[in-house]
């Protein structure tokens, strides 16, 4: 599952437009602090690969919004064919780690291929409800719903709030309305 939250994640903060390369490389490398040997190795050269790499992730999450899962699952393996999954055990720290890249990938081919792999995943296990766009107006952000019934609709509580009270609004402004115009008709 944390390869495809780091999916959501670079999506959320790299396929909306106007990023510097500074702070989008600041930002990458709040996301891939998983992996401090990734974080070593990222350069400014990186970003416009990781802004490639969330455009398409963010295609992906698109279909989905849209019920397109084959168009989804087409993209996913295509960026798997491109950069395909290895899963291997590899020692760090005294520990065994399940890695899914090559172990001689560069950087942003060996989180395409993480991320890709995470998703498809999540597809694979018959779970693809579980994953969404934020069905708050302007929005646009892309969760995992980990709730146990899959019904997650919001990215967020803030989010989910602001469309709750905005609808509240509206019906308060509808009865007071209704009972404006009942008692003009009465007089």
């Amino acid at each position: 599952m944390v390869r495809a939250v780091t999916a959501v994640a670079l999506v959320n903060a790299l396929a909306a437009p106007a990023h510097d390369v500074d702070a989008a490389q600041a930002e990458l490398a709040r996301i891939l602090a998983i992996d401090p040997r990734s974080v070593a190795a990222l350069s400014a050269r990186d970003v416009p690969a990781f802004f490639a790499l969330a455009e398409e992730l963010c295609a992906v999450f698109a279909d989905l919004a849209r019920d397109e899962l084959d168009a989804a699952a087409g993209r996913l393996n295509t960026l798997l064919a491109l950069h395909p999954a290895h899963p291997h055990l590899a020692k760090e720290d005294g520990a065994w780690r399940l890695h899914h890249h090559p172990t001689d990938a560069e950087l942003v081919p060996m989180w395409t291929s993480i991320c890709a792999e995470g998703l498809a995943r999540v597809i694979g296990l018959g779970d693809a409800d579980r994953i969404g766009t934020c069905a708050a107006p302007h929005c646009g952000k892309v969760f995992l719903d980990g709730s146990r019934n899959a019904s997650r609709r919001f990215c967020s509580t803030t989010c989910q709030n602001r469309v709750k009270a905005t609808a509240f609004r509206r019906r308060h402004v509808a009865a007071a309305s209704d009972h404006f115009a009942s008692g003009r008709r009465r007089a």
